[in-house]
């Protein structure tokens, strides 16, 4: 129905927010997070660009993201449709989707995080994980950066495309 789908759709766009901000203050929070900071400043990102991208870290350990979001109000069913929680072959154990990844969120034209890509840090593969269409999220309807980009895109009346986040 109309007032579930509304519902669950605002549910998620809540989740995809708190989990841009725990993402966000896993940079700067942990060791972890502060040889991924470390990173991004090797390739030339200062602590004003990586705020104003909302630039984040998913921690290795496969859980943090779960234990932060599993204690709040995210049922089972609603972590399962935001694409950032796996689950084990008998929906028992959850894990987190992105793990050891340099994270990237995606917000829709409202500014909204509906999404999240995710560079790998070291050998790991895939190199850029990105999170799957969920309800609120469909990859062919939305450029990265785009709403705040927009304004000057009109200005401007042209845009530059590229590929990737960096």
């Amino acid at each position: 129905t109309y007032d579930a789908n509304t519902k669950l759709r605002s549910t998620l766009i809540k989740l995809h927010e708190a989990a841009g901000k725990f993402f966000a203050a896993q940079l700067g929070g942990t060791a972890e997070g502060r040889m991924a900071r470390a990173y991004l400043a090797d390739r030339g990102m200062t602590d004003e660009v990586v705020g104003r991208f909302r630039i984040g870290y998913a921690p290795g350990d496969g859980q943090a993201l779960v234990r932060h979001l599993g204690g709040g109000d995210f049922e089972k069913e609603v972590l399962d449709k935001s694409g950032l929680v796996l689950f084990d072959a008998e929906r028992q154990r959850s894990y987190d989707r992105f793990r050891r990844r340099i994270i990237f969120p995606i917000a829709n034209e409202s500014g909204k995080v509906v999404a999240f890509a995710g560079r790998a840090l070291g050998d790991d593969q895939p190199k850029y994980l990105n999170s799957p269409e969920t309800p609120i999220y469909t990859k062919s309807r939305l450029l990265y950066y785009l709403d705040r980009a927009g304004p000057t895109i009109r200005k401007l009346d042209y845009a530059i495309l590229v590929e990737g986040y960096m």
